[in-house]
């Protein structure tokens, strides 16, 4: 009896978590869609504001996060946060039901159907008298019987022919041609636009699994604004410098261990190798483990945030 009453219990608490879940991520399905779903206040998951504030947070994933002033304008309140690292990651960790519920789409508002106005009435027909009708007639006739009775023979002294017969003039039909167009200029055919090509978007590669080889490590930026460090022989800081990013971008890094057990992650290629990454000095920066499978397939796993703090080991295990 006591066990059936524990089960009720379970079972009750869970509906009601699955009920305020639901409710949840119905309300945030029914934002504007160029707000990011993991956009929220710190002490209001499902609340936003227009613009800037230091009450926003990030909950893709884990803790919810600060977001730079920069992150909050250009990504998470742009049609183009569907390419930020963590809402991909944030979709990969999601429950499919919870998922759904944000792809969802709205309902569409009713369009309401064009009055049309009413035809106007119709304009009364003029009644003809008969006798319009009758003149013509009589005219024929009359004009008839003169011409039998030799009467054109006595006007002005000109004699009539045997047949007066007028050849019908041809129409000519005119059909469009190619190259008129309606307001009588030349025609265009307008040539298909070109596809536009976006900046390449992070997509979600097949995780490792045992007998992988690891390949190198990985840095991902978004587009914002990022402090690079470059070090001495003793692994103290010799320079810095500010990069910014248009688009996601993604280049080789190394594990360089600088004074004082902090760990910098040194780009390897590219414009800006020899550059280092610090978390979280750096800004909103991801590593990711990349592997190689048996056939060549390419896999690989973001690390954590706590795990770019430390000094990686030689070759990481998938």
């Amino acid at each position: 009896m006591f066990g059936r009453r524990k089960r009720e219990e379970a079972e009750a608490a869970e509906a009601a978590r699955e009920g305020e879940r639901l409710a949840l991520f119905a309300k945030l399905a029914e934002r504007p869609e160029h707000v990011c779903p993991f956009l929220g206040l710190e002490g209001d998951r499902t609340g936003y504001v227009e613009g800037v504030s230091e009450e926003h947070r990030c909950f893709a994933f884990g803790d919810p996060a600060p977001i730079s002033a920069e992150q909050q304008t250009r990504v998470c309140q742009e049609r183009g946060y569907g390419n930020c690292p963590r809402y991909l990651r944030g979709v990969l960790v999601i429950p499919t039901e919870e998922l759904e519920a944000l792809r969802r789409p709205r309902a569409a508002e009713p369009v309401a159907a064009p009055v049309v106005p009413p035809p106007p009435p119709a304009e009364r027909r003029r009644r003809v008298p008969a006798w319009l009708f009758v003149i013509p007639l009589l005219l024929l006739v009359g004009g008839g019987a003169w011409v039998l009775m030799g009467g054109l023979d006595e006007i002005g002294g000109v004699t009539p022919t045997a047949s007066s017969s007028v050849e019908p003039t041809s129409v000519a039909t005119v059909g469009p041609t190619p190259a008129a167009s309606a307001s009588g200029g030349t025609s265009v055919e307008p040539s298909p636009s070109a596809a536009e090509s976006g900046p390449p978007t992070p997509s979600a590669e097949p995780t490792p699994s045992a007998g992988d080889t690891f390949a190198f490590y990985e840095v991902s930026v978004g587009p914002e604004g990022y402090t690079l460090y470059t070090l001495s022989a003793s692994g103290e800081i010799a320079d810095t410098r500010e990069a910014s990013f248009g688009r996601f971008s993604f280049a080789r890094v190394e594990p360089v261990e600088g004074s004082e057990n902090t760990v910098y992650w040194e780009t390897q290629d590219g414009d800006l190798a020899g550059w280092s990454y610090r978390w979280p000095n750096s800004g909103d920066f991801r590593i990711r483990a990349v592997y190689l499978s048996s056939s060549g397939e390419r896999r690989s796993e973001y690390l954590e945030q706590s795990e770019l703090r430390t000094f990686p080991e030689a070759t990481p295990a998938p």
